[in-house]
């Protein structure tokens, strides 16, 4: 199989309704309000993790995304709440959880989270579904803790491995090396002002440009308003997540896969990674939403419920 893809996608990964969204998520914007009906889970570190819990049956744990939180999942999981026991978190530094200080976040430790709140819960066995951050947090989970608690697992729009170079073109944009995510990262550590600036400018497209003097007054405001903000620990969360690589997990899989791609996906639309997941894990199922961008479950919640039922039926 050629592993180039056809063609790359312009590499702007949220317009401004979105960003906005991301930065309110990750506490850019100042901390969601935990509402009241959210349970808790206290991992072993202290930290509490909100968790929204609903229906009863089959348990089936909801993982969002980078910049996300548990209410992007909420559309399909009150649909499947009529048929499942169904749970979805804040991870650590997203929605209504907030650090604990001096907490060190990896892939690692959300892996760690998502086995305690299977044992805060008393799940025996569950299905795991991740979006983008959320399926590498579940592929981490099954490799740190193998499968013997787990049904199934979905995997929404994300590559088993961020990074690209010469031998691997199917990461984010089909062609994002190491050195140009290390380097994003890097700088983020040292002016996060600029890199937010960046990605405003990105989103407004030439409307910023059209206007002297936007640009600078931007990044001063951002740089006063962030300057009390601790990046350090979501910078430590990117640099896990940009750095994993669970290619060789993949065929080793003895439990039901579902992969839904978003056929107009930002990160990976035109990487073929359809063909890659139907040729390394033997017996996964995959769809691609042809309409949908990077949350194909956001943008098509009625049918990523319907269809996610039907495969558990046949499948789990």
């Amino acid at each position: 199989m050629d592993p180039r893809p056809p063609h790359r996608p312009g590499r702007r990964l949220v317009r401004l309704g979105g960003l906005l969204t991301v930065l309110r998520n990750l506490g850019l914007l100042g901390h969601a309000v935990e509402a009241d009906a959210l349970l808790h889970v206290t991992a072993d570190d202290g930290q509490r993790i909100p968790v929204c819990a609903m229906g009863s049956g089959m348990p089936v744990v909801l993982v969002h995304g980078l910049g996300c939180s548990h209410r992007h999942w909420l559309p399909v999981a009150r649909r499947l709440s009529r048929h499942a026991r169904v749970f979805a978190w804040d991870a650590r530094c997203h929605g209504g959880c907030i650090a604990v200080p001096g907490a060190v976040i990896t892939l690692q430790r959300l892996a760690a989270d998502l086995q305690q709140l299977l044992d805060h819960f008393q799940i025996d066995r569950a299905v795991l579904v991740g979006h983008s951050m959320g399926a590498l947090t579940v592929l981490r989970y099954v490799q740190d803790y193998g499968s013997s608690r787990v049904l199934a697992v979905g995997i929404v729009d994300q590559s088993p491995r961020v990074v690209t170079d010469d031998s691997w073109r199917l990461g984010l944009f089909g062609g994002c090396s190491r050195d140009m995510l290390h380097g994003m990262i890097a700088s983020a550590r040292v002016d996060l002002a600029e890199l937010v600036a960046r990605e405003v400018e990105a989103a407004l497209g030439g409307w910023m440009r059209r206007r002297a003097g936007a640009r600078a007054a931007l990044a001063g405001l951002l740089r006063r308003w962030l300057g009390g903000f601790d990046a350090r620990p979501l910078l430590d969360l990117a640099e896990s997540l940009a750095f994993a690589d669970f290619r060789p997990l993949l065929p080793r899989l003895d439990i039901p896969v579902w992969v839904v791609l978003g056929g107009r996906s930002p990160h990976y639309a035109g990487v073929p990674l359809e063909d890659y997941f139907r040729q390394t894990v033997r017996h996964a199922s995959v769809t691609v939403y042809e309409r949908s961008g990077h949350s194909p479950h956001v943008a098509e919640p009625v049918r990523f419920a319907r269809e996610l039922l039907r495969f558990l039926a046949d499948h789990a």
